[in-house]
């Protein structure tokens, strides 16, 4: 009965520790820290991911953002069959929207949703790597 309750705690210690983190706005995160991303320019921007962060979890969409004067005015969902739906959050804060390496302020909605918007269009290219050198084929003595 002991060695059951040992597998038992191994397997959920294993699951949990293996278990992948599958936060998406986590994950978009990184790759703007790790690469920058270039200005967002005022205008309509398409590859728009916003973050919606619930107490459940955090789901990642496609939209079209609008922004002026560097700030996010207009959000804009995208469907499956490629329509879009103009969006209106109700925040509990009456600050700018703005934008900072990619990646729009954090804004709490009345629901307590996060909503973040990632410009992935503006993220900086991968940065280049030496080239390595072959190994020897031939004997150097």
């Amino acid at each position: 009965m002991k060695k059951l309750y040992v597998l038992l705690f191994v397997s959920v210690f294993a699951s949990s520790v293996f278990a992948q983190n599958n936060n998406c706005f986590e994950d978009y995160k990184k790759v703007f820290e790790n690469r920058g991303a270039y200005p967002v320019e005022d205008g309509t921007h398409n590859n728009v991911i916003l973050s919606n962060e619930t107490k459940e979890g955090t789901e990642c969409y496609i939209c079209t953002a609008k922004v002026m004067n560097g700030e996010v005015v207009e959000i804009a969902i995208h469907f499956e069959d490629n329509t879009k739906d103009l969006v209106v959050f109700q925040f509990k804060d009456k600050l700018p929207w703005t934008i900072h390496n990619g990646i729009s302020r954090t804004r709490v909605t009345n629901n307590d949703e996060k909503i973040h918007l990632m410009f992935a269009d503006k993220i900086k290219p991968k940065k280049k790597e030496y080239k390595k050198a072959p190994l020897p084929k031939f004997e150097l003595n």
